[in-house]
């Protein structure tokens, strides 16, 4: 990179000499490999310019152990329609990240007094508002985001705090602030829910104002050895990306900068990709939302033509148009039961806006489905692989978030989350996540002490027990359909503070065999779900071969299921 004008700790913008090493790449038709110096590098841009990967084939990116430091709003790497792309060997941080550390040092009555370090965190408070800097941008704390708290010892999200713990939509943070020392902020308003004194907190600017590295219609993607020391969104995201790679890819709290914190958001995010993803020896801790989310998308039919072979589709919560091309093969959805109807396939599209689709298919639309029923794209889901990594206490929310009709196989890792540690859903009705499971197998791994500010109030929270199985829709009766099927945890061990090792939804096929629960009594026991299975409409469950050391005996909540469908083998 020398060649391009990357110079190791000059402190001048590099993000020049990447654009000109890629585009001269671009040019040329033989495997390149890009090399940065030892060193730091930084990268400047204006407002959303980000440095875009474009139509590369058979290019490595080697940081060379390097030192990437970001300033302002942007992406590090945007690749598009890339093939064999490996990006590998930096660690990354922003030299002003977009969350705030705080620790709280008093509390009042109608008042919080924070210590903020205003040479990491630059703040200026005017007319009673405390505005936050840096010398591209200035915000306030977003009202629509969290403060998650830590514990000064142990840098984990403090138990049983989960969102906003101070005050209810981070209302003590909308009214006057005044400094009442060299970098002492007091804000005036109601606390709802006093935390000790030293209580860390995580003010954030935004959470998804850009992401790290992003992939979008690329094939055989390697992400290696890089550390993530912060993003003000995502760390890497991908979209209908093919075969993905991480290997000892970590989200890694900057300790030389005293923070708890890392990504703004998740730090692994996949939409609609296909293939295999895999994760290997990846370490995810700090982040401020899931450490992997993996899922297609629901597209809502808001007409329906009377040949019925086109339709018009409505994007809730993401673009139709990024989730949908022509030739695509299409699943119908019933929007009550969450049901796939017969495969389809997509002959062109007319595109309305960048979340309405007017969608021509092969085959008329089965009678069965209407407006207001969902499409999913069945061209596009993933293989998974996860195994040998961490997923750490110190990261708001889950840990590992699956849904995909794909073979998933979850093995030899280490879960310390602060809320459920897997997570499997198929949305329709919030984030309208698709990707009803088909076959799952979680095994061998160690679950510690997961969900110390997961639900105790009886709402989802950060998830209902060690693993939850929560699809939007909810069986009536015993009759009812299922969701997800062949799910099996088995030759875990676990060991838990609390008693919910299991909340599962409309699952046939539902296996918990051969697991070791070991009781500890590290946290109080406040979880809402008292009983070790919940089991809500799912057939053909087996629950056996398992010991309980120090646990007791196993029990049951059972909604919506004939006792026959489980087979219960006495616990050990």
């Amino acid at each position: 990179m020398r060649d391009f004008g990357a110079l190791p700790d000059s402190g001048e913008d590099a993000s020049e000499a990447l654009r000109k090493a890629v585009a001269t790449i671009g040019k040329r038709e033989i495997p390149t490999v890009l090399c940065f110096e030892s060193g730091r590098y930084d990268f400047h841009a204006p407002e959303g310019q980000d440095d875009r990967v474009n139509g590369i084939r058979d290019l490595i990116i080697d940081g060379g152990g390097a030192e990437f430091i970001a300033h302002g709003r942007l992406m590090l790497f945007l690749a598009e329609e890339c093939e064999r792309l490996t990006i590998r060997n930096f660690s990354l941080d922003w030299e002003r990240p977009y969350i705030t550390q705080a620790s709280i040092v008093a509390l009042g009555d109608g008042h919080v007094d924070l210590a903020i370090d205003r040479k990491r965190y630059p703040y200026h408070i005017e007319k009673g508002r405390i505005r936050f800097t840096d010398e591209t941008w200035e915000r306030e704390i977003d009202p629509e985001s969290y403060s998650t708290a830590y514990d000064p010892q142990s840098g984990a999200v403090l138990y049983g705090t989960r969102d906003c713990p101070l005050s209810d939509r981070n209302a003590v943070f909308r009214g006057e602030a005044r400094e009442i020392a060299p970098d002492t902020v007091r804000f005036f308003g109601t606390v709802d829910r006093p935390l000790p004194i030293g209580t860390e907190l995580a003010l954030y600017h935004g959470r998804y104002l850009s992401n790290a590295m992003t992939v979008v219609n690329c094939r055989n993607v390697c992400f290696e050895k890089i550390d993530l020391r912060h993003s003000p969104g995502m760390g890497v995201y991908g979209l209908r990306s093919e075969n993905i790679l991480l290997k000892a890819v970590c989200t890694v709290v900057n300790r030389s900068e005293k923070r708890r914190f890392s990504c703004a958001a998740d730090a692994f995010h996949f939409t609609n990709c296909r293939g295999l993803i895999e994760l290997d020896g990846c370490n995810c801790n700090g982040q401020g939302d899931d450490a992997l989310n993996i899922h297609g998308i629901y597209a809502r039919i808001v007409a329906v033509s009377k040949d019925r072979k086109q339709i018009e589709l409505f994007g809730v919560r993401f673009p139709a148009e990024r989730v949908f091309k022509a030739d695509d093969e299409i699943w119908p959805i019933v929007r009550t039961t969450g049901s796939r109807g017969a495969r389809n396939r997509i002959e062109r599209i007319v595109r309305k806006s960048s979340k309405r689709l007017v969608v021509a298919l092969r085959e008329p639309l089965d009678k069965t489905f209407r407006e207001d029923d969902f499409i999913e794209n069945a061209s596009w889901y993933a293989n998974v692989s996860i195994h040998d990594c961490y997923f750490g206490r110190a990261n708001r929310a889950r840990g590992i978030l699956l849904t995909t009709p794909g073979k998933v196989v979850v093995h030899n890792n280490r879960f310390m989350t602060a809320g459920t540690a897997i997570l499997i859903e198929g949305d329709t009705d919030y984030w309208f996540e698709s990707g009803a499971v088909c076959d799952m197998d979680i095994h061998d791994n160690l679950f510690e002490n997961c969900g110390t500010s997961a639900s105790n109030n009886g709402g989802s929270g950060w998830g209902e027990a060690l693993i939850s199985i929560t699809p939007s829709f909810r069986p009536a009766d015993e009759s009812s359909p299922v969701y997800h099927r062949n799910i099996r945890i088995r030759n875990n061990r676990i060991l838990t503070y609390d008693r919910p090792l299991l909340h599962a939804r409309s699952v046939e096929g539902l296996q918990f065999v051969a697991n070791c629960v070991e009781q500890t009594y590290d946290f109080p026991a406040t979880a809402a779900q008292r009983q070790s299975f919940c089991l809500e409409g799912c057939r053909n469950v087996r629950i056996a071969e398992n010991r309980f050391i120090g646990y007791g005996k196993p029990d049951f909540e059972l909604i919506h299921m004939n006792p026959n469908n489980i087979c219960h083998e006495k616990a050990k």
